[in-house]
């Protein structure tokens, strides 16, 4: 699962927003990037199915009445290669409308109008059946780490880590198997008013193998690091 981890060190779900009307489709991506939500919008069918195609994401709100292709089509492509929870968004309310939205592989049903707190509500009822309890990574056997108090937890006691060795283990967790170079992970870690460390850096990884395993922060010789627990 890739998330975005903003320069704080925070942890971001990504939403995909495929909207054709426009002011509802900015009102609704402004306010879930309030939220603190990562959130890309496409406005017609064929972009919502490539996107998912090319990117990650948590959970897709759609829009059933779409150009090229409609929602429940939409759907119904992405089945086939993907299963991303839905929440369709409608005008249409009828019976049949809703059994084919379920139908077709979603997850939540919302008749406009409705309330932006209530899109928020339902989008995190999805996710909370789907993914469990998003606040905690598992590590190991009594090792988590929590998302949401941005803590590292180890036999149910919090382990002491600087902001710079929180902003890396949730740069590692959060992006599982994917190779960072130095310079990447020297822009998470420092803004433009530091100067990158090296040697600085090489102490953090080796903290954090120490407390969560050696073994699940692989050296990549030459080019960086990457996380394999």
């Amino acid at each position: 699962m890739l998330t975005y981890v903003n320069k704080r060190g925070q942890m971001k779900r990504k939403i995909l927003i495929v909207e054709d009307d426009i002011d509802l489709n900015s009102t609704i991506t402004k306010f879930l990037g309030m939220k603190g939500f990562e959130v890309k919008s496409v406005f017609d069918g064929q972009d919502a199915v490539e996107s998912v195609y090319e990117e990650t994401f948590h959970l897709m709100v759609l829009d059933v009445k779409l150009p090229s292709l409609n929602g429940f089509e939409v759907a119904k492509e992405l089945r086939k290669f993907s299963t991303l929870p839905i929440i369709f968004l409608t005008s249409l309310d009828a019976q049949k409308d809703v059994e084919a939205g379920f139908k077709e592989g979603g997850d939540d049903y919302m008749t406009k109008p409705f309330s932006l707190n209530e899109l928020l509500l339902r989008i995190e009822a999805v996710m909370r059946r789907i993914y469990g309890n998003t606040s905690h990574i598992i590590i190991d056997k009594n090792i988590y780490f929590d998302i949401e108090k941005l803590a590292l937890y180890k036999e149910k006691q919090v382990v002491s880590l600087t902001e710079k060795e929180i902003k890396l283990l949730s740069l590692f967790l959060e992006n599982r198997e994917k190779v960072f170079t130095r310079d990447t992970i020297f822009e998470v870690l420092y803004d433009y008013a530091e100067e990158p460390n090296e040697a600085s850096l090489r102490v953090f990884i080796n903290r954090i193998r120490n407390i969560i395993g050696k073994e699940k922060i692989k050296t990549i010789k030459n080019v960086g690091y990457t996380y394999v627990g």
